[in-house]
């Protein structure tokens, strides 16, 4: 029988505790411990409760360890040593770095022919203005 499964409803409460919510923006006042030494840029909330890395560089929100326990389970399996923990940490800190240079790169890029596009318009708009004042000009009255 090939029946699709239906998500559970929000009544069983094995629902997750965290819903999603908005990205705040990188230069929010809510972003104000960086989450790592090469990803500066990338800051969360402060709290003397938690540490930084409890908390979701995109929402902001405090994640809940539990729902990722699993993930760190087979993170640990990875990454047995402290050694290769570290390596593996950094490793991601330059992946990330590396992918937000390319992306400013790209916009940059992006924004540079969108200026050159939008000199073009505005010197057509001038050349097709004094055309069609020269035009209007020479009517005969």
């Amino acid at each position: 029988m090939n029946r699709l499964l239906s998500p559970p409803s929000e009544e069983d409460g094995n629902c997750p505790l965290s819903q999603p919510t908005d990205p705040v923006p990188l230069d929010s006042s809510v972003r104000t411990t960086s989450i790592h030494p090469e990803l500066p840029t990338i800051r969360v909330p402060r709290s003397d409760e938690v540490p930084s890395s409890h908390y979701d560089p995109v929402t902001c929100e405090r994640m809940n360890i539990e729902e990722l326990r699993v993930n760190l389970q087979q993170l640990r399996k990875e990454h047995p040593s402290t050694t290769a923990i570290l390596k593996a940490q950094e490793d991601a800190a330059k992946e990330i770095k590396q992918r937000m240079e390319e992306a400013d790169r790209k916009r940059n890029e992006i924004q540079k022919v969108l200026d050159k596009k939008m000199k073009e318009w505005e010197m057509e708009y001038k050349v097709l203005s004094k055309y069609q004042a020269t035009k209007v000009s020479n009517l005969p009255s």
